[in-house]
């Protein structure tokens, strides 16, 4: 039933470098469209660069959950280890949320490209990696794994634009100097957690308050559940070398409601599971203001950067440090203000 309503697209028309305007391109352009518009959910196959995202790359970087504590300790976030220099960057330890349930660590472009940071903006801090001599390769895996993502994902957002008219310099030209998260996750089965019953339904239902986010299953499991209405939540397909597109609140707030953005969360697992979400955020200077779209309601403009520090802010493995950064807009909540809905922790 999932596969019937989550539709499966292969988008390799999009990645032709002999591509011009056709029939391969237009009949995955409105594919991609009409999943955007819908369900706000889709998976996606005929992906470049696949070896850069494949199992053994995957099993490269959830590797990073092997290292020993003391090793752990020194990739934490400074919230958690005062010592370390990282705030945005790195690793949030199983006791960061109230379900003890999940860990993760975050990864941010500077693992392929220099971060400038003038202004000392914590957006812009570099990432904390394990050396090769304790995990051989991880960076170079990361990176190639991040630059994949980047690809696609500016893929499917030229792919948009032109399924929404504007000029794909609007996009392009906001996730030029990006900012987007490679994010690693991993959850405890449900039995080894100390107060499971929490937990026996589809937990974290969120709507994602960002733009894009791709997301790879792992040994084959995904786990993601999707509300396709009222009450009715289905499983998400996961095999390898696909990918699960889903798009975030901030970018159907940005396209006057024509994407979707959907409900959906993690049910209950009983094995230990990873998970690879990649977040696709432009620059933090990016000014958002309403698309030259025919009946696209007016919000105030704002710095995605502020947008970006607000919410996550709310997660609970960064509360309390939303003072750390001021505004450097006159920023007012553009989700919240709009549809009432208060920024939620993705859980993935």
């Amino acid at each position: 039933m999932a596969n019937k309503v989550i539709p499966t697209i292969n988008i390799a028309a999009l990645f032709d470098a002999n591509s011009r305007p056709g029939h391969a391109l237009a009949t995955t352009d409105l594919a991609v469209f009409e999943a955007a518009t819908t369900l706000g959910f889709m998976a996606i196959t005929g992906l470049p660069h696949e070896a850069d995202i494949d199992a053994s790359a995957k099993q490269t970087l959830t590797t990073l959950f092997n290292l020993s504590a003391d090793e752990q300790r020194r990739l934490w976030k400074r919230n958690f280890e005062p010592d370390n220099p990282n705030l945005y960057r790195g690793w949030f330890p199983l006791h960061s949320g109230p379900t003890l349930s999940r860990e993760g660590f975050e990864i941010g472009p500077d693992v392929i490209r220099s971060l400038p940071n003038p202004t000392g903006d914590v957006l812009l801090e570099p990432t904390p990696l394990p050396s090769d001599a304790v995990i051989p390769q991880f960076r170079t895996v990361a990176g190639r794994y991040y630059a994949a993502m980047e690809t696609i994902g500016a893929a499917l957002l030229a792919s948009l634009s032109r399924g929404l008219g504007i000029a794909p310099a609007l996009f392009r030209d906001a996730f030029t100097e990006g900012i987007s998260t490679l994010r690693l996750l991993r959850y405890i089965p449900r039995h080894d957690l100390p107060i499971s019953d929490v937990l026996k339904t589809t937990r974290g239902a969120h709507v994602d308050t960002g733009m894009l986010t791709l997301l790879a299953p792992v040994n084959g499991a995904l786990g993601l559940e999707v509300e396709v209405k009222q009450g009715n939540w289905l499983r998400v397909p996961a095999e390898e070398g696909t990918l699960v597109v889903n798009f975030g609140g901030l970018l159907e707030r940005w396209t006057g409601g024509l994407i979707k953005a959907t409900r959906h969360g993690v049910g209950a697992v009983d094995s230990e599971r990873f998970s690879i979400p990649f977040f696709m955020e432009p620059s933090p200077d990016t000014l958002i203001t309403p698309l030259p779209l025919t009946g696209i309601p007016p919000f105030k403009p704002f710095l995605f950067g502020d947008h970006l520090w607000a919410t996550t802010t709310q997660f609970t493995e960064n509360w309390g440090l939303s003072h750390l950064r001021p505004h450097q807009s006159d920023y007012e909540d553009p989700l919240q203000r709009v549809s009432g809905q208060s920024s939620s922790e993705p859980v993935y």
